[in-house]
């Protein structure tokens, strides 16, 4: 288990044991996954995949705000409104607030069908410094419980360990 926070660490590193370092020095941020997952930085956002069959995966996205006072409910109407062009049958789930190392947030969970294939997202979004962060989980939605269980659990150490730099 991983609640000993950084106390499995090295003294040369700050990555927690049994994690991987997914971010950068270019953001502002450390993102950890699980060591079994593969990260990605070849795109325009940070991310990693589950792998070995499951193409479960998180990202890390940043958008600067239009206006210096916009909410996260103001951000995520306007967000949410570019879903109706992107997927069909849209179903949320939960919206509830919750904090990001320290930083308000909301975390939004619902389902839509991408082409053929419905996937379950989970977004926490907190706005930091004029920009929303989105860390983002995208999962098939019907993976048996067990599966699910998985992830949930490596979400919630990958936001345990997630800190602002």
């Amino acid at each position: 288990m991983l609640t000993s926070a950084f106390a499995g660490c090295s003294a040369q590193s700050d990555v927690p044991m049994g994690m991987v370092r997914a971010s950068n020095e270019i953001v502002d941020y450390d993102l950890f996954v699980p060591d079994e997952w593969t990260v990605d930085l070849t795109g325009g956002a940070v991310s990693a995949v589950r792998g070995e069959g499951d193409n479960t995966n998180i990202s890390m996205m940043v958008w600067n705000l239009p206006h210096v006072d916009t909410t996260l409910a103001d951000w995520w109407e306007t967000y949410r409104a570019e879903f109706d062009m992107i997927f069909t049958e849209f179903t949320p789930e939960s919206t509830e607030t919750t904090m990001l190392d320290g930083a308000a947030a909301n975390k939004y969970v619902y389902t839509a069908k991408l082409a053929d294939t419905t996937y379950r997202y989970t977004q926490i979004a907190a706005i930091r410094r004029g920009s929303v962060y989105l860390m983002t989980m995208t999962e098939l939605a019907d993976i048996d419980k067990k599966t699910a269980e998985e992830h949930q659990k490596d979400l919630g150490d990958i936001l345990e360990f997630f800190r602002w730099r």
